[in-house]
């Protein structure tokens, strides 16, 4: 499969996503993050979602294709697994699913952008970052070993690349 191949797939599986089933996704999205301190609530629930659904909408309203490249089989088979493999008994979570299952990969094969915004809190008060056009994260390592993260497909590199490279790791990454 290309790029072109997976647009075509994503912008159709996007159209068959109604406005009714991105507000379930949603409100998934709002009672997922309910316990969460108010700080990490308002990234998630608010800046996270914004991005998805901006994503989201970019896909629906695209008129050019992207350059051609083919995409790894095995990294998007696994990918969908991952997802497959994400059960729960929220019936919300199947419209959350959906709607991610076309944001994810026009993210990560497509656009090449990080799976969260630029800016955006993560735990431990640190957010993601864009430095001469290369991807930041601070806890892009730390996810290693949590199968259902999506972290290792993520165009983010681990904050401590930047440290190697030049030395700004500590002062940049803090709001």
């Amino acid at each position: 499969m290309d790029t072109q191949e997976l647009l075509a797939s994503l912008e159709k599986d996007a159209r068959r996503i109604s406005n009714n089933d991105i507000m379930k996704a949603r409100s998934f999205m709002l009672n997922y993050v309910k316990f969460l301190p108010e700080k990490y609530k308002k990234a998630y629930s608010t800046e996270l979602f914004s991005y998805y659904y901006e994503t989201f909408m970019e896909i629906k309203g695209l008129r050019s294709n992207p350059a051609i490249e083919e995409i790894d089989a095995e990294t998007y088979k696994e990918l969908i697994k991952n997802y497959e493999q994400q059960v729960s008994e929220d019936p919300l979570e199947t419209y959350f699913q959906r709607f991610m299952n076309v944001v994810t990969p026009y993210l990560i094969f497509i656009t090449k952008k990080p799976l969260h915004p630029v800016g955006m809190i993560l735990p431990g008060g640190m957010t993601i970052m864009e430095l001469n056009g290369e991807y930041y994260c601070p806890i892009k390592n730390k996810q290693k070993e949590v199968d259902i993260a999506l972290c290792k497909y993520c165009i983010c590199k681990d904050n401590e690349e930047v440290a190697k490279t030049d030395g700004v790791c500590g002062k940049s990454f803090r709001y």
